[in-house]
C-alpha cells in the first residue's frame, strides 16, 4: 500500500513507485487495464479486492504495465470513461461479495504522460472472510508478499474466529480504560468523579501496531480536544497525546482531557457531569448538552483520523461514570418525568461507523435514545418524528434533513 492518505496521492508518487522498481506484493497489485465485462476477469478482480480486505488491505494501480511484478511504465486510462467504469467497478464490489466490504476508495490520478491512473484502495475488513458470490462462486482469497492465493481450511477457521473474536476486545479494551480511569490511572488528574466518557476506536487498531507518530499527532491537537470543552493544553505522552483543559477549581485540577493513542484509539473525557443544583434534590445531568457535545467530538475526532489515514470503519462507545441516582435534566414539564439512573457505570450501546457518515445524528441515534432509557424516558428529545437533529446548530457535523 502506497504510504500516504489516498486523497494526497499525485502522479509524483505513482512514478516513484515505477522509478524506484517498489514490486508487487501483500499490499499492492499493478494492472495495465481495467477489468472487461466478462466473467472470467470479474471474478480476477472480486478475487484481487477481496484478498485484500481478507488480508492487511492494499492498493491496486490501474494503469501500470509490470513485468515479473516490477513496475515499468504507466501507460495510463485514456480510453476508459472513468467515472462510468467507478460507477461498475463499485456495483460488482457491493453486489459480488458478501458480506459486503466497507471502506474501500477509488480515485483517479492525473498527471501522468499517458493519462490517469486509477488507484483502488482497499481497508483491511473487521467483517471477514469475505467471499467471491459472482456466477454461483463461493470462493475465498487472501494474500501474502507472492500476492493472492485461495484461502484453505484452517486459514478459513483461524479468519472467521479472529471476526467473532473482535467485538468482545473492543470491549474488553473499553472496560480495561474504564477500569484505569476508576483507579485515577489517568493522563491528568480529575476534579469531580461523574464523568462523560467517550471512546472512538478504529477496528485496524486491533489489527495492527501503533501506526501513528506523536509529532503527525501534535500537528493535529487543534482538532483533538476533549468532548465538550474542545481546545486544551497539549501534553506528549508514552501513549500518544493528551490534551487537556484545566477547571476554575482551587485545586488547579483539570475538567477534561482526550487522549490519543498512537494506535489511532481516542479516549476522551468531561469531569464534573452530575452536578447538585439545589440541596435536598438529586445531581442532574444536561442529556442534551451531552448529545450535542458527542456528536461534535466525533465528528472532529473521525475527521481527523481520516486525516492521519486511519480508515473505516470505527467504533463509538459512549459511558457515564459517578451518575448512579443522579436524574436527567430536560426542561420543565419534562424532566419532572424523569427517573434516577440505576446503574454505575452507565455503558450505552456501542455504534458502528462503517463509512464516512452523511448523517451523523442519524446514525447515532440509538446510542442517545438507551441513555434517555437510562433516565426513564422513551427516546431523545433532540429528534423530530424523521430523525432529524433539531436541537440546535452542530458544528461540524454531517447532517442531511429528510423532509
Amino acid at each position: 500500500m502506497i504510504p500516504i492518505a489516498i486523497d494526497d496521492i499525485t502522479a509524483d508518487h505513482i512514478r516513484a513507485l515505477i522509478t524506484n522498481g517498489v514490486r508487487e506484493g501483500r499490499t499492492i497489485e499493478y494492472k495495465q487495464s481495467l477489468p472487461r465485462r466478462n466473467d472470467k476477469e470479474t471474478k480476477e478482480f472480486l478475487a484481487d479486492v477481496s484478498s485484500f480486505a481478507n488480508a492487511s488491505g492494499g492498493d491496486l494501480v490501474y494503469g501500470i504495465a509490470a513485468a515479473n511484478g516490477v513496475p515499468m511504465s504507466a501507460v495510463g486510462l485514456q480510453a476508459a470513461n472513468l467515472d462510468q467504469e467507478m460507477l461498475r467497478l463499485d456495483g460488482i464490489i457491493r453486489n459480488a461479495i458478501a458480506p459486503r466490504i466497507l471502506g474501500f476508495r477509488m480515485r483517479p490520478i492525473a498527471g501522468l504522460d499517458n493519462g490517469p491512473v486509477l488507484l483502488l484502495r482497499v481497508p483491511r475488513s473487521w467483517a471477514g472472510p469475505h467471499m467471491v458470490t459472482f456466477g454461483g462462486s463461493s470462493r475465498f482469497s487472501t494474500r501474502s508478499s507472492a500476492g493472492k492465493f485461495p484461502m484453505d481450511v484452517d486459514e478459513l477457521r483461524s479468519a472467521f474466529a479472529l471476526a467473532g473474536d473482535l467485538p468482545q476486545r473492543i470491549r474488553m479494551w473499553r472496560d480495561e480504560r474504564l477500569s484505569r480511569i476508576l483507579a485515577n490511572e489517568t493522563p491528568i488528574p480529575l476534579h469531580d468523579p461523574s464523568l462523560l466518557v467517550l471512546h472512538l476506536v478504529p477496528v485496524q487498531s486491533m489489527h495492527s501496531a501503533p501506526t501513528l507518530a506523536v509529532i503527525d499527532l501534535v500537528s493535529k491537537s487543534g482538532q483533538l480536544g476533549p468532548i465538550g470543552v474542545g481546545g486544551g493544553n497539549r501534553r506528549i505522552n508514552l501513549d500518544g497525546l493528551a490534551m487537556c483543559t484545566e477547571s476554575h477549581d482551587r485545586r488547579l485540577r483539570f475538567a477534561g482531557y482526550a487522549q490519543t493513542f498512537r494506535s489511532g484509539c481516542i479516549e476522551s473525557v468531561f469531569s464534573g457531569l452530575a452536578q447538585s443544583e439545589e440541596k435536598g434534590r438529586p445531581p442532574s445531568i444536561p442529556i442534551q448538552e451531552c448529545e450535542k457535545w458527542t456528536l461534535e467530538a466525533v465528528a472532529r475526532y473521525v475527521r481527523t483520523l481520516n486525516e492521519l489515514s486511519i480508515g473505516f470503519p470505527m467504533v463509538v462507545m459512549l459511558s457515564m461514570m459517578g451518575v448512579k441516582g443522579a436524574v436527567f435534566a430536560i426542561g420543565r414539564g419534562i424532566d419532572a418525568h424523569a427517573q434516577p439512573i440505576d446503574r454505575d457505570p452507565l455503558l450505552l450501546p456501542e455504534i458502528v461507523i462503517e463509512e464516512a457518515p452523511r448523517d451523523l445524528p442519524r446514525l447515532m441515534r440509538p446510542m442517545f435514545d438507551a441513555a434517555w432509557n437510562a433516565g426513564g424516558l422513551y427516546h431523545s428529545f433532540n429528534y423530530d418524528g424523521k430523525d432529524n437533529w433539531k436541537a440546535g446548530s452542530l458544528s461540524g457535523v454531517p447532517m442531511e434533513v429528510v423532509k
